[in-house]
């Protein structure tokens, strides 16, 4: 496994304003970035796998922070 997840992805996946904002196209973002991250061969399967899951996990967050917000 790489030591280390690419730099850009981690600084979408901290934009929570924008995560909230959109939940699916920013996770949709996030996952295109980390696809293209193991094309580049900056992360292994591994890794790909747990950004993926990230993504889904910051996803859910994001919907139930936004629901938060309608109550």
């Amino acid at each position: 496994m790489a030591t280390e997840l690419p730099q850009a992805w981690l600084a979408e996946l901290n934009d929570q304003v924008a995560l909230v904002a959109d939940p699916d196209r920013r996770a949709a973002v996030l996952d295109e970035m980390a696809y293209a991250a193991r094309r580049r061969r900056e992360v292994d399967d591994g890794d790909l796998i747990d950004m993926l899951e990230i993504v889904e996990s910051a996803r859910l967050w994001a919907l139930d922070e936004s629901e938060k917000d309608l109550e």
